[in-house]
């Protein structure tokens, strides 16, 4: 940006979705991804989701579940995933789970080390939290060192 004064700044500008949306969707029950879709195709955002009748229901937490060690600073684990399940809270809710990995996938180097990313929406944010956690206590990731027990 370049001020009438000349003066220079720099400003971000992000056109896609960040990897936070799950908690977006969750709360105000918008499919972000079809909405940026149907926008690209020339529809009005502001008919498609209207502010004024935008809401926002109970609270909704994400969890980044990464091939790392925490207690080594964070450094990335790889090799093969011999087992991958994303456990059922104990109150019998919904987790939404987005990934990309399975079990007998591997897991290398190269990329960003996020396998997945765990996402339970509650009334409540103590209820989120007890869900996630539960949710956490019923997974199981084998094969590589994760931070499962640090999100716990």
């Amino acid at each position: 940006l370049l001020t009438p004064e000349e003066d220079f700044y720099f400003l971000e500008v992000n056109s896609r979705l960040q990897v936070e949306h799950p908690v977006t969707e969750s709360i105000t029950g918008l499919d972000l991804v079809e909405l940026q879709l149907r926008v690209a195709a020339g529809e009005k955002l502001r008919t498609l989701a209207p502010q004024r009748e935008l809401t926002c229901e109970g609270s909704a937490i994400e969890l980044r579940l990464c091939a790392e060690i925490p207690e080594n600073g964070f450094i990335a684990s790889t090799g093969l995933i011999e087992r991958f399940e994303i456990g059922r809270p104990a109150d019998g809710g919904a987790v939404r789970v987005d990934t990309g990995f399975s079990a007998g996938d591997r897991i290398s180097h190269y990329y960003d080390s996020m396998i997945a990313k765990v996402i339970v929406h509650r009334s409540t944010r103590a209820e989120a939290i007890a869900a996630a956690v539960s949710a956490l206590e019923n997974s199981i990731l084998a094969g590589v060192r994760s931070n499962i027990s640090f999100l716990h």
